[in-house]
């Protein structure tokens, strides 16, 4: 007996042991927790931030324009120096270029060894504002995927919340529900005892243990609830389906929202801040298309060398002297070849394209113009839906709370009723599912008043309307 009771000690503490561990593996997060979990880790807004560096080397990119181009190359060939007298057309850069001149004693096979080392630096001086525009259409660019950015952090931060408060009221509707399964099983209890005694008809016993199915049956089905809305939940906040998560539930059971002070301010919304940024990225592109058609004005300068395995002497009869080692040919000869000056280009053909280019891009701006339009109009009607949203879960909010009274004291007379023989047991069922219904309407009234301030700041932009009511 003795050794017993020691196994069941040790069972007990090593499992209450278990206990608290598998409590602490659990984390207890707050509603603004979770948003800030959300903004770090969601991939979503890892891709928008992708983005937005991208757009931001872009810039870089851009300005880089401004720095001279400056080309350093070298090069040893073994090739023939075979040449004809007349021009030829270069056929974008594929043809060779002349490696020698015209021989006198005519052609041969005979290859030789030739080098060859520049440097050249052309410097785009003046370009009448182009580079200045690709530098702003890429700001303009770098703006959007911010504002793209901050669009997609918001949105998320409203799912998150939005789901947070919906598992928050799924555990509150489970928490009813087991309150009413204790309910039925205690009338089950005493009204099975009655009817074993003879005080009660044995149809009472049948119609409560029907009462007890259909009050286990709805917990299942809130436990249902409250689990899949807890696995949507971390999918929104971006955790794996094995991460556990326990919710806070001191702000909202304890607290209800501060009131709104509502208004027709809605040009802090993201979702707007992101379209305009499109138009602007939009009406940038036209400006840089225009600059392409002005000429460019470029400093110019290079250096160069060259060694080749002809010689500058002749034989006596006018031939030159062939030296066909790779000694001969790569080293250096001349290193004194420089030029420098100014050299102006400007293609006038572009002057077509462009304005063709810039026509096309004008229609993309009207599009993107019209998308914020119509962006403008569904923000209006969500900010005008979610005032008269928030105005009827206040309404609702404070009627919910009389509707439970009621039906507390409608199943505590019933009850008293019954159990003085006064009644029958189907008025007592119908206060237990008056009560449960009541219960279930005060979670869901409390849980959509703190939706509704969720709604009108996804309306309006202004997450603090929401944040504020978490401290």
């Amino acid at each position: 007996m003795h050794i017993t009771k020691v196994f069941s000690s040790a069972f007990c503490i090593v499992f209450l042991f278990q206990a608290t561990l598998s409590a602490q593996d659990q984390k207890t997060l707050t509603l603004k927790q979770s948003l800030e979990i959300a903004r770090q880790n969601y991939p979503a807004i890892k891709i928008k931030m992708a983005e937005k560096e991208a757009a931001a080397h872009e810039v870089k990119a851009a300005q880089i324009n401004y720095v001279p181009n400056f080309v350093v190359q070298g090069q040893i060939l073994d090739g023939t120096s075979n040449q004809v007298r007349g021009s030829f057309f270069p056929n974008e850069g594929m043809a060779i270029p002349v490696s020698g001149g015209i021989k006198v004693n005519g052609y041969t096979e005979t290859a030789v060894w030739t080098s060859y080392a520049t440097g050249f630096m052309n410097w785009k001086l003046f370009n009448f504002g182009k580079f200045k525009s690709q530098v702003e259409s890429a700001r303009a660019g770098e703006l959007a995927a911010q504002a793209d950015y901050e669009n997609e952090i918001f949105q998320q931060q409203i799912k998150v919340g939005d789901a947070y408060l919906l598992s928050l009221m799924a555990n509150e509707m489970v928490r009813s529900q087991n309150a009413n399964l204790a309910r039925v099983k205690a009338l089950r209890d005493v009204t099975s005892a009655y009817t074993k005694s003879g005080l009660r008809p044995g149809v009472d016993s049948s119609l409560v243990k029907a009462e007890y199915s259909k009050a286990m049956l709805q917990l299942l089905e809130a436990q249902r609830i409250a689990s899949e809305q807890l696995v949507y939940l971390k999918e929104q906040m971006g955790y794996t389906k094995n991460t556990d998560i326990q919710l806070d539930t001191t702000a909202y059971s304890a607290n209800q929202p501060l009131p709104l002070e509502m208004g027709d301010e809605y040009e802090k919304n993201p979702r707007l801040r992101y379209f305009k940024s499109i138009v602007d990225a939009n009406e940038s592109r036209i400006k840089a298309i225009r600059r392409r058609e002005y000429p460019s004005i470029s400093v110019i300068g290079g250096a160069w060398t060259r060694g080749s395995g002809i010689q500058d002497r002749t034989t006596p009869n006018g031939d030159f002297i062939y030296d066909k080692s790779f000694s001969a040919g790569v080293a250096f000869r001349p290193y004194l070849d420089w030029i420098f000056g100014v050299s102006t280009i400007w293609n006038i053909t572009t002057l077509f394209k462009t304005g063709q280019e810039a026509k096309a891009q004008r229609q993309v701006t009207n599009m993107a113009q019209e998308r914020y339009n119509e962006e403008v109009l569904r923000v209006e009607s969500e900010v005008e839906r979610a005032r008269l949203g928030y105005v009827a879960a206040v309404e609702a909010a404070r009627q919910a709370p009389i509707q439970l009274a009621a039906a507390q004291n409608a199943y505590e007379q019933a009850q008293a009723r019954y159990n003085a023989g006064f009644s029958t047991i189907l008025e007592l069922t119908q206060t237990y599912a008056l009560l449960n219904r009541a219960e279930v309407d005060a979670s869901i009234a409390k849980g959509n008043l703190w939706r509704a301030v969720v709604r009108y700041a996804a309306a309006t932009g202004d997450m603090e309307l929401f944040t504020r009511n978490l401290n």
